[in-house]
């Protein structure tokens, strides 16, 4: 089988499974970014999901909304640009404003500095959930032309995973190890061309990351944008389902779909994000962490 049919394809039957409304871009490099809700391809948000969903979860006791056009825009730049290039520290400010973010007065009661949601997570089922493969990114000026991370996650418009598969073939050695190399050139991680000056990827698109999956479908692992390859880890659970996942093709339940079924439902994908998330000191580097499956259970 091809790492389209034995990896990509079956991720994302369990993605729509769960909820995640698909996007495929068919076989080659896509040419139209209508299709995956852009005007361009060098956007790495889809803004018209953005809009849409902070406008539908943002309402008074009587269901009335009450952000403005101009309002929504704004919180629009807010979360596309956070004062910083270094991607770690725009990813700490992505999740502090995620947390909590401030309006300067809500013009229908009058309200001074109201809190706003970007993400509903007392409230999954009525945020946005897309999932897009072959989410082109044109990368002018870098090694290459584009990049074209297999499957991207994004939640209101914002894109949280990262997901890159491969196959097991007679080419490929190591498809673990590739995979987790390929999403660190997408993020412009790897130290020898950070060192050369050379741009690899498009940092933007992990601005926002909570999440990076390698995986080939009998072994897939999580890290984050601060993780090397021995800080990628297994999620051993599915919890808090308890019926194990079998696509109709593959017909059995992989080390992948236990991931995806413990760590990505939208339910659990937006837990995780809120709750066990962490920025922390390890010696002389800050790191990001997120929680392991033995910690989501017990807690």
């Amino acid at each position: 089988m091809s790492e389209y049919e034995f990896v990509e394809k079956p991720l994302l039957n369990q993605l729509a499974s769960m909820g995640w409304k698909i996007v495929e871009h068919g076989a080659g490099i896509p040419k139209d970014p209508s299709i995956s809700f852009r005007s361009n391809f060098r956007d790495v948000l889809l803004k018209g999901e953005f809009l849409k969903a902070v406008h539908d979860i943002n309402k008074l006791e009587d269901g009335s909304h009450w952000l403005t056009e101009a309002q929504q825009l704004e919180l629009f730049e807010d979360f596309s640009h956070f004062d910083t290039t270094d991607l770690l520290e725009a990813n700490q400010t992505f999740i502090e404003r995620l947390y909590k973010w401030q309006l300067d007065q809500n013009e229908l009661t009058g309200e001074q500095d109201p809190v706003v949601k970007i993400i509903d997570f007392d409230n999954w089922e009525l945020n946005r959930f897309v999932a897009i493969n072959q989410f082109r990114i044109d990368t002018p000026g870098g090694v290459k032309e584009c990049i074209i991370p297999d499957i991207v996650l994004f939640v209101n418009g914002l894109p949280l995973v990262v997901i890159e598969c491969k196959d097991v073939n007679s080419f490929t050695s190591d498809p673990m190890n590739q995979a987790i190399e390929q999403m660190r050139r997408y993020a412009d991680l790897r130290e020898d061309t950070i060192e050369a000056g050379i741009t690899e990827g498009e940092q933007k698109l992990f601005w926002t990351n909570q999440l990076m999956v390698a995986t080939y479908g009998d072994d897939c692992k999580f890290g984050t944008i601060t993780s090397s390859d021995e800080y990628y880890f297994h999620w051993k659970t599915i919890y808090p389902s308890v019926e194990p996942y079998t696509d109709d093709v593959i017909r059995h339940h992989r080390k992948q779909e236990q991931l995806v079924q413990g760590m990505l439902h939208p339910r659990n994908l937006l837990d995780i994000t809120r709750s066990f998330t962490l920025f922390m000191e390890a010696g002389k580097q800050r790191i990001k962490v997120i929680c392991r499956y033995q910690q989501y259970r017990a807690v």
